[in-house]
């Protein structure tokens, strides 16, 4: 009777212990995800640079505006912030109003991760005639929208001196 006793105790011991070695199911293995390309990245930062000239050289308010993430914010020096893809379209539009100017963009250097990118750049404005009107620096905050990095935020500042209060 002790012998049926201790075979049923190591059998269920066994059970238990065969039972807590067993592996859990495995979870379906995530693919890797590929690592962030920054360069790839630079590129289309780069070829988003000869669209935003392309536009503003144009004079073409729809395609700039469409450079622009849908929240994008577009902050010029003196004069507030303009907010959302409309807003910048008209901003834009008036400024077309005036004369004719052509903007030229070079990229400095950029940053980031797949979330977002910051970008630090230099632009010059100059006439129909290649005369230089104005010259600065940017930071921009780009975002992923449409498979398509966009203009999350613009910031832009002159190299020039401010003009005397009164001109």
């Amino acid at each position: 009777m002790k012998k049926i006793q201790l075979f049923k105790i190591v059998c269920l011991s066994l059970i238990l212990v065969s039972m807590s070695c067993k592996k859990a199911e495995e979870a379906p293995v995530e693919e890797a995800k590929p690592a962030f390309d920054l360069a790839a990245a630079k590129t289309s930062v780069e070829a988003g640079y000869a669209e935003f000239e392309k536009a503003y050289n144009a004079k073409d308010s729809v395609a700039l505006a469409n450079c622009y993430a849908t929240d994008g914010k577009f902050m010029n020096p003196n004069g507030k912030a303009v907010e959302g893809r409309p807003a910048i379209q008209k901003t834009f539009g008036m400024w077309f109003k005036g004369d004719t100017t052509k903007i030229k963009l070079s990229l400095v250097d950029l940053w980031g991760n797949e979330n977002n990118l910051t970008a630090e750049n230099a632009w010059t404005v100059s006439d129909k005639d290649g005369k230089v009107l104005d010259e600065g620096k940017s930071l921009e905050v780009y975002k992923m929208e449409d498979g398509k990095w966009k203009l999350y935020r613009d910031c832009f500042n002159s190299n020039m001196p401010a003009m005397p209060e009164g001109k």
